[in-house]
Protein backbone atom coordinates (compact mmCIF):
# COMPACT_ATOMS: atom_id res chain seq x y z
CA UNK A 1 0.00 0.00 0.00
CA UNK A 2 1.34 3.42 -0.94
CA UNK A 3 2.19 5.69 2.00
CA UNK A 4 -0.29 8.38 0.89
CA UNK A 5 -3.09 5.80 0.55
CA UNK A 6 -2.24 4.28 3.93
CA UNK A 7 -2.36 7.66 5.64
CA UNK A 8 -5.71 8.41 4.03
CA UNK A 9 -7.10 5.09 5.30
CA UNK A 10 -5.62 5.83 8.71
CA UNK A 11 -7.51 9.14 8.86
CA UNK A 12 -10.72 7.39 7.76
CA UNK A 13 -10.35 4.84 10.56
CA UNK A 14 -9.84 7.57 13.18
CA UNK A 15 -12.94 9.37 11.83
CA UNK A 16 -14.89 6.12 12.10
CA UNK A 17 -13.77 5.29 15.64
CA UNK A 18 -13.28 8.74 17.13
CA UNK A 19 -10.17 7.47 18.90
CA UNK A 20 -8.11 4.47 17.93
CA UNK A 21 -4.99 2.74 19.21
CA UNK A 22 -1.74 2.09 17.41
CA UNK A 23 -2.28 -1.67 17.82
CA UNK A 24 -5.70 -1.54 16.17
CA UNK A 25 -4.42 0.64 13.33
CA UNK A 26 -1.53 -1.78 12.83
CA UNK A 27 -3.91 -4.74 12.55
CA UNK A 28 -6.42 -2.97 10.30
CA UNK A 29 -3.77 -1.64 7.89
CA UNK A 30 -1.42 -4.64 7.99
CA UNK A 31 1.73 -2.72 8.88
CA UNK A 32 3.97 -2.55 11.93
CA UNK A 33 3.36 -0.36 14.95
CA UNK A 34 6.57 1.49 14.08
CA UNK A 35 5.15 2.45 10.69
CA UNK A 36 1.88 3.59 12.27
CA UNK A 37 3.72 5.72 14.83
CA UNK A 38 5.74 7.37 12.05
CA UNK A 39 2.55 8.02 10.05
CA UNK A 40 0.87 9.53 13.12
CA UNK A 41 3.90 11.70 13.77
CA UNK A 42 3.85 12.97 10.18
CA UNK A 43 0.11 13.67 10.36
CA UNK A 44 0.45 15.40 13.72
CA UNK A 45 3.08 17.72 12.23
CA UNK A 46 0.54 18.60 9.52
CA UNK A 47 -2.11 19.29 12.15
CA UNK A 48 -4.26 16.38 10.97
CA UNK A 49 -4.23 14.26 14.16
CA UNK A 50 -3.53 14.63 17.85
CA UNK A 51 -1.44 11.89 19.46
CA UNK A 52 -2.82 10.29 22.61
CA UNK A 53 -1.36 7.69 24.94
CA UNK A 54 -1.18 4.64 22.67
CA UNK A 55 -3.21 6.10 19.80
CA UNK A 56 -4.64 9.21 18.16
CA UNK A 57 -7.75 11.35 17.71
CA UNK A 58 -8.67 14.01 15.17
CA UNK A 59 -8.23 17.66 16.15
CA UNK A 60 -11.45 19.65 16.32
CA UNK A 61 -10.99 21.34 12.94
CA UNK A 62 -10.88 18.02 11.04
CA UNK A 63 -13.47 15.96 12.92
CA UNK A 64 -16.24 17.00 10.54
CA UNK A 65 -15.85 17.43 6.81
CA UNK A 66 -18.92 19.54 6.08
CA UNK A 67 -21.33 18.11 3.52
CA UNK A 68 -21.78 19.92 0.23
CA UNK A 69 -25.16 21.43 1.10
CA UNK A 70 -23.91 22.63 4.50
CA UNK A 71 -20.84 24.20 2.87
CA UNK A 72 -22.97 26.00 0.28
CA UNK A 73 -24.71 27.83 3.14
CA UNK A 74 -21.44 29.12 4.60
CA UNK A 75 -19.69 32.38 3.55
CA UNK A 76 -22.37 32.97 0.91
CA UNK A 77 -21.53 36.64 0.35
CA UNK A 78 -17.83 35.98 -0.11
CA UNK A 79 -18.42 33.12 -2.54
CA UNK A 80 -20.82 35.20 -4.60
CA UNK A 81 -18.36 38.09 -4.90
CA UNK A 82 -15.49 35.72 -5.74
CA UNK A 83 -17.68 34.14 -8.45
CA UNK A 84 -18.47 37.55 -9.96
CA UNK A 85 -14.75 38.30 -10.11
CA UNK A 86 -13.99 34.88 -11.62
CA UNK A 87 -16.33 35.28 -14.58
CA UNK A 88 -14.46 38.42 -15.62
CA UNK A 89 -11.82 35.97 -16.85
CA UNK A 90 -14.28 33.89 -18.90
CA UNK A 91 -15.22 34.85 -22.45
CA UNK A 92 -17.52 33.31 -25.09
CA UNK A 93 -15.84 30.44 -26.87
CA UNK A 94 -13.84 29.31 -23.84
CA UNK A 95 -13.64 25.73 -22.63
CA UNK A 96 -13.83 25.70 -18.83
CA UNK A 97 -13.28 23.13 -16.10
CA UNK A 98 -15.29 23.64 -12.89
CA UNK A 99 -14.26 21.21 -10.20
CA UNK A 100 -16.51 20.02 -7.41
CA UNK A 101 -17.02 22.78 -4.84
CA UNK A 102 -19.49 25.32 -3.53
CA UNK A 103 -17.54 28.33 -4.85
CA UNK A 104 -17.36 26.74 -8.30
CA UNK A 105 -21.12 26.19 -7.99
CA UNK A 106 -21.43 29.96 -7.43
CA UNK A 107 -19.42 30.50 -10.62
CA UNK A 108 -21.80 28.20 -12.51
CA UNK A 109 -24.75 30.28 -11.31
CA UNK A 110 -23.07 33.50 -12.45
CA UNK A 111 -22.30 31.98 -15.85
CA UNK A 112 -25.96 30.98 -16.13
CA UNK A 113 -27.03 34.58 -15.45
CA UNK A 114 -24.52 36.07 -17.89
CA UNK A 115 -25.35 33.68 -20.76
CA UNK A 116 -21.75 33.51 -21.91
CA UNK A 117 -22.28 31.55 -25.14
CA UNK A 118 -20.84 29.65 -26.83
CA UNK A 119 -19.15 27.94 -23.90
CA UNK A 120 -17.97 24.45 -23.04
CA UNK A 121 -17.92 23.40 -19.39
CA UNK A 122 -16.47 20.21 -17.94
CA UNK A 123 -17.37 19.32 -14.36
CA UNK A 124 -17.28 16.44 -11.90
CA UNK A 125 -20.07 17.74 -9.66
CA UNK A 126 -23.77 16.84 -9.86
CA UNK A 127 -25.04 20.17 -8.52
CA UNK A 128 -23.04 22.13 -11.08
CA UNK A 129 -24.23 19.88 -13.89
CA UNK A 130 -27.86 20.28 -12.80
CA UNK A 131 -27.45 24.06 -12.63
CA UNK A 132 -26.18 24.25 -16.21
CA UNK A 133 -28.48 21.76 -17.95
CA UNK A 134 -30.69 23.47 -20.53
CA UNK A 135 -28.65 26.69 -20.71
CA UNK A 136 -27.23 26.12 -24.18
CA UNK A 137 -23.78 25.44 -22.76
CA UNK A 138 -21.92 22.41 -24.10
CA UNK A 139 -21.83 20.47 -20.84
CA UNK A 140 -19.50 17.53 -20.22
CA UNK A 141 -19.89 15.56 -17.00
CA UNK A 142 -17.05 13.26 -16.00
CA UNK A 143 -18.01 9.77 -15.02
CA UNK A 144 -16.61 7.97 -12.01
CA UNK A 145 -17.36 6.99 -8.44
CA UNK A 146 -19.80 9.23 -6.58
CA UNK A 147 -18.33 10.66 -3.39
CA UNK A 148 -21.51 11.30 -1.43
CA UNK A 149 -20.15 13.91 0.95
CA UNK A 150 -19.17 16.26 -1.88
CA UNK A 151 -21.40 15.00 -4.72
CA UNK A 152 -18.26 14.74 -6.84
CA UNK A 153 -17.17 12.11 -9.32
CA UNK A 154 -13.73 10.69 -8.60
CA UNK A 155 -11.63 7.60 -9.23
CA UNK A 156 -9.85 5.99 -12.17
CA UNK A 157 -12.72 6.45 -14.64
CA UNK A 158 -12.95 10.20 -13.97
CA UNK A 159 -9.16 10.51 -14.12
CA UNK A 160 -8.95 8.78 -17.50
CA UNK A 161 -11.72 10.97 -18.91
CA UNK A 162 -10.13 14.24 -17.82
CA UNK A 163 -6.91 13.17 -19.59
CA UNK A 164 -8.83 13.10 -22.88
CA UNK A 165 -9.64 16.82 -22.92
CA UNK A 166 -7.67 20.08 -22.74
CA UNK A 167 -9.41 23.23 -21.52
CA UNK A 168 -8.63 26.92 -21.70
CA UNK A 169 -9.18 27.53 -17.99
CA UNK A 170 -9.72 25.48 -14.83
CA UNK A 171 -11.38 26.82 -11.67
CA UNK A 172 -10.77 24.81 -8.52
CA UNK A 173 -11.87 25.16 -4.92
CA UNK A 174 -9.97 24.14 -1.79
CA UNK A 175 -10.82 23.14 1.76
CA UNK A 176 -7.49 24.05 3.29
CA UNK A 177 -4.18 25.85 2.90
CA UNK A 178 -0.63 25.34 4.05
CA UNK A 179 2.75 26.95 3.40
CA UNK A 180 3.25 24.32 0.68
CA UNK A 181 0.00 24.54 -1.27
CA UNK A 182 -3.77 24.18 -1.46
CA UNK A 183 -5.43 21.18 0.11
CA UNK A 184 -8.45 18.88 0.07
CA UNK A 185 -9.54 16.24 2.62
CA UNK A 186 -9.50 13.28 0.21
CA UNK A 187 -6.59 11.86 -1.80
CA UNK A 188 -8.84 10.91 -4.72
CA UNK A 189 -10.23 14.45 -4.85
CA UNK A 190 -6.64 15.70 -4.81
CA UNK A 191 -5.73 13.50 -7.78
CA UNK A 192 -8.59 14.70 -9.99
CA UNK A 193 -7.92 18.34 -9.07
CA UNK A 194 -4.25 17.95 -9.95
CA UNK A 195 -5.17 16.45 -13.32
CA UNK A 196 -7.59 19.29 -14.02
CA UNK A 197 -4.72 21.74 -13.58
CA UNK A 198 -2.44 19.77 -15.89
CA UNK A 199 -5.20 19.54 -18.53
CA UNK A 200 -5.79 23.29 -18.76
CA UNK A 201 -3.88 26.24 -20.16
CA UNK A 202 -4.62 28.49 -17.19
CA UNK A 203 -5.59 27.58 -13.64
CA UNK A 204 -7.45 29.54 -10.96
CA UNK A 205 -7.86 28.52 -7.32
CA UNK A 206 -11.02 30.22 -6.09
CA UNK A 207 -11.31 30.13 -2.33
CA UNK A 208 -12.99 32.18 0.37
CA UNK A 209 -10.76 33.58 3.11
CA UNK A 210 -11.90 31.10 5.79
CA UNK A 211 -9.97 28.33 4.01
CA UNK A 212 -6.67 30.06 4.83
CA UNK A 213 -7.28 29.50 8.54
CA UNK A 214 -6.73 25.75 8.55
CA UNK A 215 -4.96 22.90 6.79
CA UNK A 216 -6.74 19.94 5.26
CA UNK A 217 -5.27 16.50 4.44
CA UNK A 218 -3.87 16.23 0.91
CA UNK A 219 -2.08 18.91 -1.11
CA UNK A 220 -3.38 18.94 -4.67
CA UNK A 221 -1.36 21.90 -5.99
CA UNK A 222 1.78 23.71 -4.96
CA UNK A 223 1.92 27.44 -5.61
CA UNK A 224 4.19 26.90 -8.62
CA UNK A 225 1.53 24.76 -10.28
CA UNK A 226 -1.24 27.38 -10.32
CA UNK A 227 -1.53 30.68 -12.16
CA UNK A 228 -4.04 32.71 -10.14
CA UNK A 229 -5.77 32.74 -6.76
CA UNK A 230 -9.07 34.58 -6.38
CA UNK A 231 -10.19 35.20 -2.81
CA UNK A 232 -12.13 37.78 -0.82
CA UNK A 233 -11.19 40.94 1.06
CA UNK A 234 -10.80 39.11 4.39
CA UNK A 235 -7.76 37.09 3.33
CA UNK A 236 -5.19 37.03 6.19
CA UNK A 237 -2.04 39.08 5.56
CA UNK A 238 0.12 36.07 6.39
CA UNK A 239 -1.53 34.03 3.61
CA UNK A 240 -1.27 36.93 1.16
CA UNK A 241 2.44 37.20 1.88
CA UNK A 242 3.01 33.48 1.26
CA UNK A 243 1.19 33.62 -2.08
CA UNK A 244 2.82 36.82 -3.31
CA UNK A 245 6.29 35.66 -2.28
CA UNK A 246 5.65 32.42 -4.19
CA UNK A 247 4.90 34.41 -7.33
CA UNK A 248 1.17 33.65 -7.46
CA UNK A 249 -1.12 36.22 -9.09
CA UNK A 250 -3.32 37.07 -6.10
CA UNK A 251 -6.66 38.63 -7.02
CA UNK A 252 -8.75 40.11 -4.21
CA UNK A 253 -12.49 40.36 -4.83
CA UNK A 254 -13.91 43.38 -2.99
CA UNK A 255 -17.48 44.18 -2.00
CA UNK A 256 -17.44 47.19 -4.33
CA UNK A 257 -14.84 46.15 -6.86
CA UNK A 258 -14.54 48.50 -9.80
CA UNK A 259 -10.88 47.83 -10.38
CA UNK A 260 -9.23 46.24 -13.37
CA UNK A 261 -10.04 42.48 -13.34
CA UNK A 262 -6.37 41.61 -13.51
CA UNK A 263 -5.75 43.13 -10.06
Amino acid sequence: MLEETRKAKLIDLIKEKGEITVNELSKRLGVTGTTIRKDLSDLENLGMVVRTHGGAVLPSHTKVEWGFIQKSQQHVEEKSIIAKKAIEFIKPGDSIILDSGTTTLAIAREIKKMKLLPLTIVTNNFFIATELVGTGIDLIVLGGIVRENSFSLIGAFAEENIKKIYADKAFLGATGFSKDGFMTPNVNEAKIKSLMISQSSESFVIVDSSKFERPSFAIYATFKEIDHVITDWKVPESASAILVNAGVDLIIAQKEDNHDPKR
